[in-house]
């Protein structure tokens, strides 16, 4: 019986988790926030 080891990184490069992206968006609206882009986003 043989087993397989697949590669970690053999995916796509930009395929991140669900949470990862939430946390990008976040930082990226405080950003635009603190920069005075945005006044108030209406959560």
């Amino acid at each position: 019986m043989s087993t397989e080891v697949k590669a970690a990184g053999s995916g796509s490069r930009w395929k991140l988790s669900l949470d990862t992206w939430a946390v990008l968006a976040a930082f990226l609206a405080a950003l635009l926030i603190r920069a005075g882009v945005f006044k108030h986003l209406p959560w």
